[in-house]
């Protein structure tokens, strides 16, 4: 998958249906109290090691669970979705525990999100230009998921 000029390879998915194993905090309690259905992950890293990506899509019962949900996230805090972490061959084994630029939004009963990170796990300082523009585009190919699906 190439976005935003990088090219990245898949190295880690997972499906689940405990929403809850897949965020933290009050936020994994929202997704169980609108009662999330299902949050579909994936982990991506570019060519050269430098990037991970974790991106994914919650699926709620409607807009109003999803939207009530969003409510509850704490982006500074990381009370939001956890990163998947990929194996150390990768450079994806520190995506959970590394600071990052978390891009989501709310489509219709959908969460669909992304967090960008180093893949050597240093976190980013607060001048950092690189990760957003990766998150968002992460973000917005999720969107085109949602879309394409929605447009059938």
């Amino acid at each position: 998958m190439t976005l935003a000029g990088i090219t990245y390879r898949r190295v880690k998915a997972d499906v689940t249906d405990d929403c809850e194993k897949a965020a933290a905090g009050a936020f994994a309690q929202a997704l169980t109290e609108q009662q999330c259905r299902r949050v579909l992950r994936a982990t991506y890293v570019d060519g050269k090691r430098q990037y991970a990506v974790t991106t994914g899509i919650a699926v709620l019962p409607g807009k109003t669970e999803a939207l009530a949900v969003d409510q509850a996230k704490d982006l500074g805090a990381n009370v939001w979705f956890r990163g998947l972490d990929g194996d150390q061959k990768n450079r994806a084994d520190k995506v959970s525990i590394s600071g990052g630029y978390a891009a989501g939004m709310v489509w219709g009963r959908y969460i669909v999100f992304s967090y960008a990170t180093y893949a050597d796990g240093h976190t980013p300082d607060a001048n950092d230009k690189n990760l957003a523009p990766i998150s968002g585009a992460f973000r917005d190919s999720m969107a085109k998921v949602i879309e394409k699906r929605a447009s059938r």
